[in-house]
């Protein structure tokens, strides 16, 4: 009786890790989001219309030296005349509720999606070493006073990009620019997109938050018949194995 009872107990807490919301035990049901934002050459700064976003999700549960996670779900849009996108999905999470760590064969979760871009003539975001992309985010805290653009610059030469990533290893911040209405300015892409010298320090920000946030990409073109075939051929296996869900980029890929 008292086996069943402790079965009863055990089988009562994991079903509330299932049915109660993130904010309460971690688990991701059934939060959803939506994340939106533009796409815009690096360069000029124009919106880049019919870019590809996606967002993939994993859905995960425990082994033995870690979680294991097969794909989920795969959204794709293109970006419209604006360069803008919109995608809905659930919103996961990276802290399931302690017991799915052990029992999550019974019910997996489903982690935050990772987002992707990809524009015929450009180099996906993030691939190029040689940096000269970006990203900026619109971000707000009132309860510690801030609010400006969270901007991700590494650089414009491999050089400068190395020498930001060993100065993000020690600081593990992200870069806040102090600006008022911040997502307006990126919608109305009233911004340079460079660092000026009031940046300000910001730890400590959760993924939950980030992804939540409007943020605008800055992709780097690809110039010459061989920077376009670079570009063509450096998106991650871990994108292009799952191109079977993926008609849009699939498309986008056979145009060059």
């Amino acid at each position: 009786m008292k086996i069943s009872r402790h079965y009863g107990i055990i089988l009562s807490i994991l079903l509330t890790c299932a049915v109660i919301p993130a904010p309460l035990v971690g688990f991701d049901f059934p939060g959803y989001v939506t994340m939106r934002g533009k796409i815009i050459d690096a360069d000029t700064l124009k919106p880049i219309e019919g870019a590809v976003v996606w967002a993939r999700w994993h859905k995960c549960r425990p082994s033995v030296g870690g979680d294991v996670c097969d794909v989920y779900k795969v959204k794709e849009v293109l970006t419209d005349a604006n360069g803008e996108w919109l995608i809905t999905g659930r919103s996961g999470t990276f802290d399931p509720c302690f017991l799915r760590v052990f029992f999550g064969f019974l019910v997996a979760w489903v982690r935050p999606p990772w987002l992707g871009y990809y524009k015929p003539g450009y180099y996906p975001y993030l691939a190029r070493l040689e940096g000269g992309d970006f990203s900026a985010r619109a971000y707000v805290d009132r309860s510690k006073n801030l609010e400006g653009i969270l901007l991700y610059r590494p650089g414009d030469t491999e050089e400068e990009v190395t020498r930001y990533l060993e100065q993000w290893k020690k600081n593990r911040c992200e870069m806040l620019i102090p600006v008022k209405d911040p997502e307006r300015k990126l919608r109305e892409l009233d911004f340079d997109f460079q660092y000026p010298p009031n940046v300000i320090c910001v730890h400590d920000i959760k993924d939950s938050k980030l992804i939540r946030l409007y943020k605008v990409i800055g992709l780097k073109r690809a110039v010459t018949p061989e920077e376009k075939r670079k570009a063509r051929v450096s998106l991650p296996s871990t994108t292009t194995l799952y191109l079977s869900h993926m008609p849009l980029l699939r498309k986008a890929l056979e145009e060059h």
